[in-house]
């Protein structure tokens, strides 16, 4: 094959000539798989010049989306595109560049040590084209932004409705995106910038992350019908008598395993289940008992069939609001977060 300058590509290590038209860029080990081998013979496109202008940001987007989710076809769904497609994508952005970016290591599809690298440099011209259309969006219709939020189950259940519902009324020009995960998750995405504000539960200990306090929640034993006469704080001791029943994989039940731990429980989970509610309503129905935040327990009603106790010694959930510290202003998050203090933050 020849290079636009009239090179020849031949593969270093098979002596394989590169097959193809006069008008492609890298040529390919016959011998070895389609993306297993790439050869850049243009000196214009192997210095970037015309690979960078040929970049497809839909390209980029399928290699990070596939690399996040570790799949081809999760990253199908995500993208609203068939498996192939994504796969086509992935292809020609890696002939493109002449480097190998995706691996699969048995079922799961991995970066590969360019690709990581890639990837860092995708994810700021991703969001940097994100920008360019939220600046025109704001420009042509008046429209505020766009905020991707992410917590958990119980704050998003119990804390953030009425705050959302108030935006909503308020400022008609604003979208707003929420992701449900575990503390982890939502600190990953923060750290990736696939989210911009986290209402998560503390610690924080990631440096590119700035956690403002919002809140300090106390934590209560819940308990079965049939314990009325349980004491007036409930110890780990006491607490252990019961089949405990966790949400599975959040930030609170590791909180509450540690309070068990601390009192000298070593703590075996008898049931996950990963709602708020239909953990009342497990143990209500007398096969457990759980740690619970105040938030879920507030009315008559979200405690009917249930005995509500503090803990001793007394136990807290830590709420923070948290984004990249390198995050710009932006009028839209700015406004969110500010309604989120107002409304949640306690002096």
């Amino acid at each position: 094959m020849r290079g636009r300058r009239g090179r020849t590509a031949r593969c270093g290590s098979c002596d394989a000539p590169g097959s193809g038209g006069s008008d492609t860029s890298v040529a390919r080990c016959a011998s070895i798989g389609p993306v297993d081998c790439y050869h850049p013979v243009d000196e214009e496109t192997s210095s970037g010049g015309a690979a960078m202008r040929e970049l497809s940001l839909d390209q980029l987007r399928a290699l990070v989306t596939v690399v996040e989710l570790g799949s081809f076809s999760r990253a199908a769904e995500r993208l609203h595109l068939s498996q192939s497609a994504v796969s086509l994508q992935i292809r020609e952005l890696e002939t493109r560049l002449g480097i190998r970016l995706v691996e699969r290591l048995g079922k799961r599809a991995h970066a590969s040590a360019a690709g990581i690298e890639v990837i860092s440099h995708a994810r700021a011209l991703l969001e940097g084209a994100r920008q360019v259309a939220d600046t025109a969006r704001r420009h042509r219709d008046g429209w505020l932004g766009r905020v991707r939020i992410g917590t958990g189950v119980s704050v998003l259940t119990y804390l953030l409705p009425p705050v959302l519902a108030r935006l909503a009324r308020t400022h008609r020009g604003l979208e707003i995106v929420l992701s449900v995960g575990t503390a982890v998750e939502m600190r990953r995405r923060l750290v990736d910038n696939d989210i911009d504000l986290g209402i998560i539960v503390a610690p924080v200990p990631e440096r590119e992350l700035r956690a403002e306090p919002l809140r300090s929640d106390p934590l209560y034993a819940v308990l079965p019908a049939a314990e009325k006469q349980a004491p007036r704080t409930i110890t780990p001791a006491q607490f252990a008598r019961h089949p405990l029943v966790i949400e599975g994989g959040t930030r609170m039940d590791e909180i509450a395993l540690d309070w068990l731990r601390a009192g000298g429980i070593e703590p075996r989970p008898a049931m996950q289940v990963g709602n708020i509610e239909a953990i009342k309503q497990v143990v209500a129905a007398g096969l457990g008992a759980a740690v619970l935040s105040g938030d879920a327990l507030l009315t008559a009603a979200s405690r009917r069939g249930l005995v509500v106790r503090p803990l001793r010694p007394a136990l807290r959930r830590d709420l923070l609001r948290v984004r990249r510290r390198d995050k710009p202003d932006d009028p839209a998050l700015d406004t969110v977060c500010r309604a989120i203090d107002a409304a949640l933050r306690t002096r």
